[in-house]
């Protein structure tokens, strides 16, 4: 009998690792979970990432310091730092500029949170959901004018430069010594969390969702974070299949 592979376990941050917040800077890392996350990573030899759409400076001062040794996809996949090291494309200097344009363009209108990012833009209508619409219109004039990528989630609209997303981090991922041959388990709960669900099933693994947006394009769903931290405490420490029924 062949055995089986060992698991390499790829997690969300927002609304997976950490409940989702009303704005992008009301989210707090909790000892609890940087111990959770210290201890699955020695169990599992090193076989644990993290892929956000934040950038990695953004996660490391949630972390309140380096998020190092675990590997870590940024920025959909652009930004990358594994065993120490960063790669990532030249920085983008459109999103400041864009920034200061929403700025002008919402400013007076209270609830759209910009959230400026190393090679995105967050636009988040959380705080205002009437304004949903005019948000995604504006999004969709800078994309034509700039060149880039609108990606849809949690009640935000992201600019994002192109070439990447969480599949390819995915699969960038899964072909670095420390995880080449393992069987990946992917955690996330928001549309752009669905390439890495199909990238990790494409490689033999499983997908979960972590609440009931994304259910129907995983293999199994998981209620809240705190469940997703009593699951990878479970399948660490061998009291949960990799594959739930």
């Amino acid at each position: 009998m062949t055995p089986p592979r060992p698991l390499a376990l790829l997690l969300d941050f927002d609304g997976t690792l950490v409940p989702t917040a009303r704005t992008p800077d009301g989210v707090a890392v909790g000892a609890e979970l940087k111990a959770l996350l210290s201890d699955a990573l020695e169990r599992l030899e090193g076989r644990l990432a993290i892929i956000s759409g934040r950038s990695l400076e953004q996660l490391d001062a949630l972390w309140g310091k380096t998020l190092w040794p675990v590997t870590v996809a940024a920025s959909h996949g652009l930004e990358m730092r594994h065993d120490g090291r960063r790669r990532a494309p030249p920085p983008a200097d459109i999103f400041a500029k864009l920034t200061r344009a929403t700025e002008a363009r919402f400013g007076a209108r209270n609830g759209v949170v910009i959230e400026l990012k190393s090679f995105g833009l967050g636009l988040h209508y959380r705080l205002a959901p009437e304004l949903r619409a005019a948000v995604h219109r504006w999004a969709e004039e800078c994309a034509a004018e700039h060149d880039l990528v609108i990606q849809e989630g949690d009640m935000v609209w992201e600019l994002r430069l192109p070439g990447a997303d969480k599949g390819d981090a995915v699969r960038a991922i899964m072909h670095l010594p420390e995880f080449a041959g393992s069987r990946p388990i992917y955690m996330g709960d928001d549309f752009t969390d669905i390439a890495a669900i199909d990238a990790a099933r494409a490689l033999g693994g499983q997908g979960i969702a972590v609440g009931d947006r994304i259910a129907d394009a995983a293999d199994a769903v998981l209620a809240s974070p705190a469940d997703v931290h009593d699951h990878i405490r479970a399948l660490v420490e061998g009291e949960a299949e990799p594959f739930m029924t």
